[in-house]
């Protein structure tokens, strides 16, 4: 005997006959020879007496099917087969809806959900696909009914709930200080320790996108500044050395000679030391500019997730007082302004400035750079370049 049913969407609920009978009804009130109260008794009498203890609401309907096929009455089995069908394809009609919408790359909030998913791609199509069913089936068998209730009245929002099954992480912070120190294996490859800033920009770029393939939400790199600057200085001193050998002199006491900052001068009227260091001083600016240019770049073309979307990621920056720091922010900034490829606004990465009294907020130096900050932010605007 039926004493309970699991609805469509997991939940239990008590066997109620009259849902049958009601069912039954409509389908005989559509043919010719109408309702029959004594078949409909007699079949719903059976089904709920010969049936499992527990049944699913399918089980039920197909019980009712073979019952109507065996009864004197096709005519209304054909009705409830028919019946069940149309309400079968109603319940996908939703879903159909969303797949055309993928598929005719409708510009809508479907298809432009995320800044960097491509859904005009192939697999950008496979995976709104997947993203737009997953989510009903996380509604429907594994919220509770009081989190669905509370999603429903706004209390809670669950992001990225087509992640939800797959108990991903989500968004992250990269210790790059260390990953540049130590070097780091993704899949096959092997990176060794960064010695200049060409490669910590390649690095930072590569751990971003590795972690971006293994998991869902954005990548941040937390002190970008901080991370980098020591790879300006390295590299300082490797221009240092390419005069040493070029001018056949010594200038090992230039390795660590304090720098004011790293600003690019004309070598005119200068000579000796102060040509040298400003010779290298220029070659540096110039390495650390193609190294964050080569950094915004990347992070708008290169592709994660099965090839169509580019890495969510977002750097942060601020709080380094270091020429080498101040520098990296400049070139960064310079390199967004300039945009990517033919000018276009660079999406990726989100940039953060971090604001810290007496440091990079009320200081003399942070008014100079907050200048900065503000200016070449206010530059470049997503309706295209604009000059103050």
């Amino acid at each position: 005997m039926i004493q309970t049913v699991i609805k469509r969407d997991g939940r239990v609920a008590g066997y109620n006959e009259e849902k049958i009978k009601a069912a039954i009804r409509k389908a005989m009130l559509t043919t010719e020879m109408g309702e029959d109260e004594a078949l409909i008794q007699r079949i719903t009498d059976r089904i709920g007496m010969t049936g499992n203890n527990q049944m699913t609401v399918e089980e039920i309907q197909d019980r009712v099917e073979i019952e109507l096929m065996k009864s004197s009455r096709k005519d209304v089995a054909k009705r409830y087969i028919a019946y069940r069908d149309q309400r079968s394809i109603a319940r996908r009609a939703k879903t159909r809806d969303i797949f055309l919408e993928i598929i005719e790359a409708k510009n809508n909030d479907i298809t432009r959900e995320n800044a960097n998913m491509n859904t005009d791609s192939p697999a950008g199509m496979m995976m709104k696909f997947a993203s737009e069913t997953t989510k009903p089936f996380v509604d429907d068998y594994l919220l509770s009914a009081e989190v669905k209730q509370a999603v429903k009245s706004n209390y809670i929002h669950i992001h990225d709930k087509d992640y939800y099954p797959t108990k991903s992480l989500t968004c992250v912070q990269h210790p790059l200080d260390r990953i540049l120190q130590n070097g780091f294996v993704a899949g096959h490859g092997e990176s060794r320790p960064a010695k200049r800033i060409e490669t910590a920009s390649v690095i930072a770029c590569i751990s971003l996108e590795t972690a971006q393939n293994e998991m869902h939400g954005g990548q941040a790199i937390p002190a970008f500044d901080f991370y980098l600057a020591p790879f300006v200085r390295s590299s300082f001193i490797e221009e240092v050395k390419k005069v040493e050998q070029l001018m056949g002199v010594d200038l090992s006491h230039l390795y660590n000679i304090e720098i004011n900052d790293y600003l690019k001068k004309d070598l005119a009227g200068l000579e000796g030391d102060a040509r040298y260091l400003q010779h290298a001083v220029n070659k540096t600016v110039d390495r650390v500019h193609q190294a964050m240019e080569a950094f915004i770049h990347n992070m708008n073309t290169i592709h994660s997730r099965g090839g169509n979307q580019v890495v969510f990621s977002s750097i942060n920056y601020g709080t380094d007082t270091s020429a080498e720091g101040r520098c990296v922010i400049r070139e960064i900034l310079n390199s967004t302004y300039e945009g990517v490829g033919n000018g276009a606004t660079a999406i990726f990465p989100i940039q953060i400035w971090k604001k810290k009294r007496g440091v990079s907020y009320l200081s003399v130096i942070s008014m100079r750079w907050l200048r900065w900050v503000v200016a070449l932010a206010c530059l470049k605007t997503v309706m295209g370049r604009r000059h103050l």
